[in-house]
């Protein structure tokens, strides 16, 4: 299970550079990493749509705001919002709305209530370090070493492997977050299973 401590750590690992104790040691290591942490975490969290980051809400329109034009309704986006992942016109997720504005803080959208789903940074989300997946720690120990690198190493010359190693991690974790929703989900019947499905409907419909 990963906590900040042990990302720190993993960083410092990727860095060549010695372990830290406790969130409190002196040294510049630590503090490059308090400086750049939060901005890390964040923009990790923005560069995929993860399920375990992922929340869905009914959202009402805010009836003392109006967009001035074009759309109807203002929905304004929780404190929690990093990135939309999908906005629907049911609960159940079966009917998209594809006529919708993304717009700074707000949806724009000619209903009165929308079901949204997005990227968290909500404690029980985004920021619940517990629910990361191990490749998607890897992706953040990447991108913090890759962040503080000059500063605790004084060299430029692991930025290059750093990098190459950031890039494939994120793409570790992307393909295997997508694997992870489709288990999740039942496939589609095959051709066979429909045929027999057919005929039974119509036998007892005689």
């Amino acid at each position: 299970m990963a906590d900040q401590l042990s990302l720190y750590n993993g960083a410092l690992l990727k860095l060549g550079q010695p372990r830290l104790v406790t969130l409190t040691d002196e040294g510049k290591a630590r503090r490059a990493l308090d400086d750049c942490y939060a901005n890390v975490v964040k923009a990790c969290l923005e560069a995929g749509l993860w399920n375990f980051a992922r929340r869905f809400a009914q959202v009402e329109a805010d009836p003392s705001r109006s967009s001035g034009f074009g759309y109807a309704h203002v929905f304004a986006k929780p404190d929690d919002w990093l990135r939309t992942s999908g906005v629907w016109e049911d609960a159940s997720k079966r009917a998209p709305l594809l006529d919708y504005d993304d717009r700074g803080d707000d949806w724009l959208a000619n209903r009165d209530t929308i079901y949204v789903e997005w990227i968290s940074n909500d404690d029980e989300y985004g920021m619940n370090l517990g629910r990361w997946p191990e490749s998607f720690v890897d992706f953040v120990e990447f991108r913090l070493a890759r962040t503080v690198c000059v500063d605790v190493t004084g060299s430029e010359t692991k930025l290059d492997k750093l990098e190459h190693g950031e890039k494939r991690a994120k793409s570790l974790a992307s393909s295997r977050d997508a694997m992870n929703e489709a288990v999740t989900r039942f496939p589609p019947p095959g051709r066979l299973v429909s045929s027999r499905r057919s005929s039974r409907n119509t036998e007892h419909g005689r």
